[in-house]
Formats: structure tokens, C-alpha cells, sequence
């Protein structure tokens, strides 16, 4: 049985999100549509049925995979849908969170949930209050995190596609993931190419084929914004007079792309599960983040469930760890600094943002370089 006091840690992590959860409750039913993006799912769907998804697109930045994916939600009353789309995105981070926990420390899964969700709470408060695909994205990236960890190469495949279908950034990890897996790469195959046929159930097929040729024109069209409300690496340059012209930016963001492929190699190598399957997430979240050129600062939610797992398994010896001191201090700057300095800076957490998680990747990539041998999670 678990110490009582694992166990309270336990419940005043879940709690903590729970009642995060149902104080934004309370604000949407009082307001459903403001400080929300649940509008442009909803636009989204009903421009579906129109046969016009991407005639104004009015921030709708996605494959037309989740139009179809969030049409259950908006099928249902105003604010319900939009409180329980909220509400799966929430149990997603706890599910795979627990899931890892459980994998990495059996013995002690409850102390390791309840650090991991009490500090990964902070950089998500955001994307729980707006409703965003962020959080739904780092829960399931800890999901197929723990199906990787478990050999459920069918269950991680279909996580995997469903990632892509939340968000197209979910392609990097689905294209990183066979390279350490490769009894997970006919499974993943499969389930992308249902993925991609999904639609032509649902329209007929030359309006899909013409809506996937207006999303690559779409999202094409974002990879060299240099608009200065965004929180990337980019950010973090101009900040301190620095400035990276969009073609340059795009060959940097290629030779950091082959670059984490190396390091992500060479981990696949060197390391036990869990921790194999959780540094895929540090790096694959982190590169998202980093060298996303649309990263706005709830965007952080993506990098913060797996940097809390891996703080909380650092933690759960009791032990003093440097690489657990860092992950929470960068979990809990990057909720808390924006709003805290805004008055000085309004665009602080633009650049804190990225200067914080730029110490994490540091300090994982270290961890990559240093070790010799598998290691146990909490080492990273």
C-alpha cells in the first residue's frame, strides 16, 4: 500500500485539476464563447458539411481530420460539448500520466502522478481555460508513450494517428517513433492510411481531395510567419536583438529536425523503458516547441505532462535531483511569469518560455550524450 502520504500528494494533484476544470466550467457556461477557440471547432464542423472548410479558415489550423473528430462535441448543446471536450482532453493527461507513472514507478506510481499533475498543471491552465487542442495533444502523447513503453505496438498506432488527426504537428512524432520502434512501423502505416481515408466516408471524394490541397496551401503558408506573437526559439532571438530571416529559419528547423533524429537514435539505443519512450516525448514536444514557427505560449501544454512525469519519477526517491529542480522550475515559471510580469513586459513569457524549455532540451540532450548504458527514468 502506499504511504499516506503518496497518497494525498495523489489526491491533491487530481484535485488540483479537477478543480481547474470545473472553475472553467463555470466560466464557459457563463460565457461559452469567450477567451475560447471552441468556436472555430464548431465553425469548422459546420463549414465540413458545407463543403467549404477551408473557404475561411478564421484560425482553423488543422487537417480536415478534426473537423470530423470534434463533430461528436458539436453535436451536443452549447456549453456541454464544449465543457466535455475540455473534460477528455483533461482525463487524457491523467490517463497517460498515471500510465507512465505505473511503467517508470510501480512501487511508487502515486507519489509520481501526483508531482507529475501538481506541476504540469501551470503551463496548461491556459489551454484548459481556451479549450485547445494543446492539452488533448500532450495527453495523448504520454498514451502512446506508455503503449510504446508496453510493446502494444496497435494500440500506439493508433494513438499515434489520432495525434496527427488532434494536430499536424503529431507527424513529427509519428515519423520519429518507427526509428526506436520498428516493429511499430506496419501498424502505424496502416494507421495513417485509414487516417487519410477517413474523410472520403464521410464527402464525396473529389471535395476531400480538393480540402487536403487547401490544407497544405493553408498550413504551407504559416511556415515562414515572423509575426512577433509567437513564442519559439525565434521569439527568444529577437528578444535580445537577434533576427533569422524565413528561408534561414526553415534550414535551421530541417538541421534541428535530422539533429533530434540523431539524439532520438542514439537514446532508442542506450535506454529501458519507460525512459526510452519518454525521452521520445521530451524531444519531440521540446523540437514542437522550440522550432514551431506558430507557438503561442498555451502551446506549452503540448511539452508539459511529459516534462511533469519526468520530474515527478526524478523526485520520487526523495532524492535531490538537478534534472527534477530544472523541469520543475521551468514548469512552474512558465505557468506563472507571464502574468506575473506583464505589467513590466507584456511580451515576457515569449521569450521565457523558450529560454526555459531551451534549459530542458539542454539538459536532455546532456543526458542523451552522457549515458552509456540503459537507464531508469529520473535520469534523464
Amino acid at each position: 500500500m502506499a504511504p499516506a502520504s503518496s497518497r494525498r500528494l495523489l489526491r491533491a494533484g487530481i484535485g488540483a485539476w479537477v478543480l481547474a476544470l470545473a472553475v472553467v466550467s463555470v466560466l464557459v457556461i457563463r460565457d461559452p464563447v469567450g477567451r475560447s477557440v471552441t468556436p472555430v471547432f464548431h465553425l469548422a464542423v459546420q463549414r465540413w458539411g458545407n463543403h467549404a472548410l477551408y473557404s475561411d479558415p478564421r484560425g482553423f489550423h488543422y487537417l480536415p481530420q478534426f473537423a470530423l473528430l470534434f463533430a461528436p462535441f458539436h453535436a451536443l448543446p452549447v456549453p456541454i460539448g464544449d465543457i466535455l471536450w475540455r473534460a477528455a482532453s483533461v482525463a487524457s493527461v491523467i490517463v497517460g500520466a498515471r500510465a507512465l507513472a505505473r511503467r517508470a514507478r510501480p512501487e511508487r506510481s502515486d507519489r509520481v502522478l501526483g508531482l507529475a499533475l501538481l506541476l504540469s498543471l501551470w503551463p496548461c491552465l491556459g489551454a484548459v481555460r481556451n479549450g485547445q487542442t494543446n492539452l488533448a495533444f500532450g495527453g495523448l502523447l504520454l498514451i502512446a508513450a506508455a503503449f510504446l513503453s508496453d510493446e502494444r505496438w496497435t494500440a500506439a498506432a493508433a494513438t499515434l494517428s489520432l495525434l496527427v488527426a488532434v494536430k499536424p504537428l503529431g507527424l513529427v512524432v509519428a515519423l520519429l517513433a518507427p526509428w526506436g520502434y520498428p516493429r511499430l512501423a506496419p501498424r502505424l502505416a496502416a494507421g495513417l492510411a485509414i487516417l487519410a481515408a477517413l474523410p472520403f466516408l464521410f464527402a464525396p471524394p473529389a471535395y476531400v481531395l480538393a480540402q487536403y490541397h487547401d490544407a497544405a496551401v493553408h498550413l504551407s503558408s504559416w511556415a515562414g510567419t515572423s509575426e512577433s506573437r509567437f513564442a519559439d526559439l525565434a521569439a527568444l532571438l529577437r528578444r535580445f536583438g537577434g533576427a533569422v530571416s524565413p528561408g534561414a529559419a526553415t534550414a535551421v528547423r530541417a538541421a534541428a529536425g535530422v539533429a533530434v533524429l540523431a539524439l532520438w537514435l542514439a537514446a532508442a539505443r542506450r535506454r529501458a523503458e519507460p525512459c526510452r519512450a519518454l525521452t521520445l516525448a521530451l524531444l519531440a514536444s521540446t523540437y514542437l516547441l522550440l522550432f514551431n514557427p506558430m507557438t503561442e505560449k498555451n502551446t506549452y501544454a503540448i511539452a508539459a505532462p511529459a516534462m511533469g512525469v519526468a520530474a515527478g519519477c526524478a523526485f520520487a526517491d526523495g532524492r535531490r535531483s538537478p534534472f527534477g529542480w530544472l523541469l520543475g522550475a521551468a514548469l512552474v515559471s512558465i505557468g506563472v511569469f507571464p502574468e506575473a510580469f506583464h505589467r513590466l513586459d507584456p511580451g515576457f513569457g515569449l521569450w521565457w518560455d523558450p529560454l526555459a524549455l531551451s534549459a530542458v532540451a539542454i539538459a536532455v540532450v546532456a543526458g542523451i550524450l552522457r549515458r552509456k548504458r540503459p537507464e531508469i527514468v529520473g535520469a534523464i
